[in-house]
């Protein structure tokens, strides 16, 4: 027969309509019950008359639902819709057959792509004709809708052609789909536990990435997720930001590249290939290696972690070179489809069980400066440094000044040694912290201070910020002229005083002269004083409620709550229980055979 030469093929477009138009009815059903009949049900015609502010805003909400919803319905319909168009490839007849047909195979795909963008991008405009004009003019809005929902429903057919160019039997084409959609947040997921597990300091997880990191433009689903937080407003305000918009154009151009490639693929793709698990040989060490790789790495810690076996090198590595050989073998037998493929697989056994071992080593030994990372002072936005008992919330660092004396803190603890590590660890008090770095993104550690590392973080303790988050729970100064009442709680004793607007500025003033003074060298101001006072005061201005917390070493403010008779004396704002602090506690617990000495607090 002559191969003839067109863009598309009627008769097989045809075909395709016939076959995939239950698909294509039941995607502009579900459109029709998301967004128009939405729109009908909720905005009637006498609310649009009556309260048009309120009918377009409930459209505008409606909208963004349907905008949000758009990236998982293509996710699951994209794939599904390609399958459809190419499920032939499985089939080694149905290969056969198409490929004879009289026409190019670059006019057959042309014509399944056009079948599928086609169909659904007449679906999306007649879905955004029918809502465009319910409950007020929202046009821009509708608009908007309708190019989010082309541009993702292209990202995901692409993706889905891409995998079905690549893989000949239906089940590795879904395997593939869900591997490319997820592989990179996978990635980083499985790194965050292995430095959990080999880093004490490493506290960064998944959360803390920014919207520009690499791994979140790798998850179509996570950017997309990220680029719609940010809807819109109230009123006029657009419904789409400007890093959604920004996806979109980036998704497209990648969704055209995707369709490229994959029409390059087809071209050169061997009819023979059809019902294999991979179409293209090259593509099978490939596959193997990721898997085994991955597999073991993650499976195995799973395995560790089961077995409580993560603190022994040993044990971690048998578990990941283990779980990493039955991954490889798995694979290769599902590749080759029968379970005979020792014969020629052995050397990559050994050279994957080798480069496990060497991977999981080198992340022990820190080899790619995950634990001794320290950012940049030109990279940092701000530093919350935490910890509970020794500040009363997150201490922010925005000057520069502060920033250096964080980053120089960290500088210390990335430095001691390991027997000094682990003395912190056993007797000192965990210290977070937290970079938010410029490009949106944060880095966090975490360590563990005792007394001996006091003199080496003094520029970080020294620092108005800190000392003023040592007992206050707002770093940021507050005028005193802004009081106007406050009160005072003793709980446990059930005291209770209000305080006029000169007592609170008085106190509030007593509290910034004992902040100023006070000797942040000291071990004792560092632990959990146990102050059962509750002081607060509200500043009129910023409608806020200030808490204080008390130390030891705020005498000034602890002699105005002696002379109002709040305290008959300092230390009962921390509950002294024993007049004799040698005081040992004889009495025979049950499942404690020790003697329990209570200290005086």
């Amino acid at each position: 027969m002559l191969l003839t030469r067109s863009f598309c093929n009627r008769a097989l477009l045809r075909s395709d309509l016939r076959r995939c138009w239950p698909l294509f009815a039941g995607y502009t059903f579900l459109w029709f019950l998301i967004l128009p009949l939405r729109m009908w049900n909720d905005i009637p015609a006498t609310l649009q008359a009556a309260y048009p502010d309120s009918a377009r805003r409930t459209a505008l909400e409606i909208i963004g639902s349907a905008t949000q919803a758009a990236t998982w319905i293509h996710l699951f319909f994209g794939l599904i819709l390609a399958m459809a168009l190419f499920s032939y490839l499985s089939g080694t007849r149905a290969t056969y057959g198409m490929h004879s047909f009289p026409a190019s195979r670059g006019c057959q795909f042309r014509t399944h792509v056009l079948c599928g963008v086609g169909c659904v991008a007449v679906s999306n405009v007649l879905i955004c004709l029918l809502s465009a004009q319910s409950g007020g003019s929202h046009w821009g809005e509708s608009l908007s809708w309708l190019v989010f929902s082309l541009v993702t429903f292209l990202l995901f057919f692409a993706l889905g052609i891409l995998c079905c160019m690549l893989c000949a039997w239906l089940p590795a084409m879904i395997v593939a789909y869900g591997t490319l959609n997820c592989v990179a947040i996978l990635c980083r997921l499985l790194v965050d536990v292995m430095c959990g597990l080999f880093y004490p300091s490493y506290n960064d997880n998944v959360l803390s990435m920014s919207r520009e990191h690499i791994v979140v433009w790798l998850t179509p689903v996570l950017r997309l997720r990220f680029g719609l937080t940010a809807m819109y407003g109230e009123g006029d305000a657009a419904l789409l930001p400007a890093s959604a918009w920004k996806s979109l154009l980036v998704y497209g151009i990648v969704a055209v590249v995707l369709l490229a490639v994959s029409w390059l693929l087809y071209r050169i793709r061997r009819s023979e290939a059809s019902g294999d698990t991979l179409a293209f040989r090259p593509l099978r060490p490939v596959v193997r290696w990721i898997v085994g790789v991955l597999g073991g790495l993650g499976l195995g810690v799973a395995l560790a972690l089961i077995l409580c076996c993560t603190s022994n090198t040993v044990g971690l590595l048998a578990c990941i070179v283990a779980l990493g050989l039955v991954c490889m073998i798995g694979t290769q037998m599902l590749i080759a489809r029968t379970p005979r493929v020792f014969g020629k697989l052995w050397p990559e056994l050994i050279a994957l069980c080798a480069a496990l071992i060497a991977l999981c080593l080198c992340i022990k030994g820190d080899v790619f400066g995950f634990e001794r990372r320290v950012p940049q002072a030109s990279q940092v936005e701000s530093v919350e440094v935490f910890s509970g008992a020794m500040t009363r919330g997150n201490t922010s660092l925005t000057t520069p000044e502060e920033i250096d004396a964080a980053l120089q803190a960290q500088r210390y603890f990335v430095s001691r040694s390991d027997q000094e590590k682990e003395d912190a660890a056993r007797y000192g008090q965990t210290v977070i912290f937290t970079y938010f770095l410029k490009n949106g993104g944060t880095l966090s550690r975490r360590y563990s201070l005792c007394s001996a590392d006091l003199p080496q973080v003094k520029a970080l303790t020294e620092t108005d910020t800190f000392r003023r988050s040592m007992v206050l729970d707002a770093a940021e100064d507050i005028s005193a002229d802004n009081l106007r009442y406050g009160w005072v709680d003793i709980p446990e004793e059930e005291i209770s005083r209000e305080l006029t607007a000169q007592q609170s500025k008085d106190l509030y003033q007593a509290v910034l002269e004992d902040i100023a003074g006070m000797n942040m060298a000291d071990p004792d101001l560092y632990r959990n004083q146990n102050c059962r006072v509750q002081i607060h005061l509200e500043d009129a201005v910023s409608d806020r409620d200030v808490a204080i917390t008390l130390n030891l070493q705020c005498t000034r403010a602890l002699a105005l709550l002696q002379e109002w008779g709040i305290i008959q004396s300092p230390e009962d704002a921390f509950g002294a229980v024993d007049d004799d602090p040698d005081y040992v506690d004889t009495i025979e617990y049950p499942g404690i055979t020790y003697p329990i000495t209570t200290y005086a607090r």
